[in-house]
């Protein structure tokens, strides 16, 4: 069998500068101290698995454990300044591997991880350790988790896999027991608008840190996305549908193409509040914020609601997958339309 080009097989790592500063905040120092306290035991497992909502570090925490581990320093590791620390920050450490979805494809598939399981039984180049970050872990083909599975059962020495996922229940649980499970906290949120005003004083970071769910690092890569305006737009499509004036091919196309998943958040955020507030309502009829939920057919417009709840936490288990994005938010859009828009006269 021809072998796999390089290029096909790999993806860049992310720049480690970053990574690690972001890995260095506040609210993650009892997690760091954990893992340095077990290295220090000599307890540390050949496996790990990061957890945590979205946007809480797990890829970042990911990288900080990989210099640490390749670290060769005297002082706090990652020192930043032994050879291996600086092979790591430029991106050109050979013990280190990072696996991600490669660019045009949906999954991590299983010849990643069979390149991976070659680079990781070939002795250390630098004599020391040797240590691969797969993110997102939820992103591997069954294949791919089969193959990581064997290379988990018998590790090679002074090897080391760290698995960064947001969505567990994507972890098939033969990978799950044979990797050491730790879930990553996200801060308070004065403490999160707290690092991210440090970074951009002028950006609506309240709304952007709801949509991202509480995950100040979700947060400012939506600011950086440019999604400072996602409310805005959103509530503009909402209020066209209402009218009847909403174009479904083009909004699903839109809502496809960028951010599918901070829109999937913002509408399942939208349509929770509207149903909390229908529930607790005592006069729906002068309630000019849900003008689609007046009677007539009150409760069966509050059926249909739950009913796309449901669709719009389906959709966010699915979007990412190999399912049609486009079509998948064209049926949510007729939903949505027929839900609020103006009935037939």
């Amino acid at each position: 069998m021809a072998e796999t080009e390089p290029d096909e097989e790999s993806t860049p790592a992310p720049d480690a500068g970053p990574m690690l500063e972001r890995a260095g905040v506040a609210w993650l120092e009892p997690l760091r101290t954990r893992i340095g306290a077990q290295q220090q035991q000599e307890r540390l497992p050949h496996g790990f698995l990061l957890a945590g909502a979205p946007g809480a570090g797990q890829a970042e925490v990911g990288v900080w454990l990989a210099a640490r581990l390749l670290c060769r320093g005297d002082a706090s590791r990652p020192c930043g300044r032994c050879p291996d620390c600086r092979l790591f920050l430029a991106g050109s450490h050979p013990d280190y591997r990072w696996i991600g979805v490669l660019r045009d494809k949906k999954e991590i598939s299983i010849d990643q991880m069979r390149a991976l399981s070659d680079a990781l039984s070939f002795r250390s180049y630098r004599g020391g350790v040797k240590v691969a970050v797969i993110a997102p872990a939820e992103a591997m083909s069954i294949k791919a988790f089969n193959a990581l599975l064997k290379t988990l059962e018998e590790p090679a020495d002074d090897t080391f896999l760290v698995l960064a996922a947001s969505r567990v229940d994507r972890i098939p649980k033969t990978i799950m027991s044979r990797t050491m499970r730790l879930r990553l906290p996200l801060p308070d949120e004065v403490e999160a608008l707290a690092w991210l005003r440090q970074r951009k004083t002028d950006e609506a970071w309240p709304a952007l840190l709801a949509l991202a769910g509480g995950a100040p690092f979700l947060a400012a890569d939506y600011a950086a996305a440019g999604l400072g305006e996602l409310d805005a737009e959103m509530q503009e499509a909402i209020s066209a549908a209402v009218a009847g004036r909403l174009d479904v091919v083009a909004f699903a196309e839109g809502c496809a193409k960028n951010a599918p998943s901070a829109r999937l958040v913002w509408l399942e955020s939208w349509l929770t509040r509207s149903l909390k507030e229908a529930a607790l309502a005592s006069d729906l009829v002068n309630n000019n914020r849900l003008p689609w939920l007046r009677p007539p057919g009150l409760e069966t417009k509050i059926r249909a609601g739950y009913g796309l709840l449901d669709q719009l936490r389906d959709a966010r288990r699915l979007v990412g997958g190999a399912l049609n994005t486009q079509l998948l938010f064209e049926g949510l859009t007729v939903s949505l339309t027929a839900l609020v828009g103006r009935p037939a006269s």
